[in-house]
């Protein structure tokens, strides 16, 4: 399964790459771009790219800010517009108490992640790996 990496406002960004492409990697999944950006607008123009060729998009960083281009403020706006439900969205916490977030809408995921390595290592559980791999793998009848 390919995924898009992005960088969103993002530090540690070699670290964060490494938790997530290990994390992944139990499920099978392989990186097929990384990309960084720094404002709202270039991130909805990557993240909607992105799941026009990836089932599966990350987010990294962003939650820092406390502006109005704080990654949670960012996805709020985005969504508040959406078909999508509570059903479809859902609050990672890692064991620090940091959130990130994992959206599905059909058969895409988008996951929103903190940018730290042990927070994002930490939220990829067996269930959330689990979870990710049995919505986008391939029905067989």
């Amino acid at each position: 399964m390919k995924y898009n990496l992005i960088f969103y406002i993002s530090k540690k960004t070699s670290y964060c790459e490494r938790a997530v492409r290990k994390a992944l990697s139990a499920i099978n999944g392989e990186v097929h771009q990384i990309i960084g950006v720094t404002t709202p607008v270039a991130l909805g123009e990557k993240v909607a790219h992105s799941l026009r060729i990836c089932p599966l998009t990350v987010i990294v960083g962003g939650f820092n800010s406390m502006d109005d281009d704080n990654l949670a403020t960012v996805l709020s706006r985005v969504f508040s517009k959406s078909p999508l439900s509570l059903e479809n969205m859902r609050k990672l916490t890692s064991q620090n108490g940091t959130d990130g977030y994992i959206i599905r809408y059909k058969t895409q995921i988008l996951l929103a992640l903190p940018d730290s390595p042990e927070d994002i290592e930490s939220m990829f559980s067996q269930e959330l790996l689990s979870y990710i791999s049995d919505k986008l793998s391939p029905k067989t009848e």
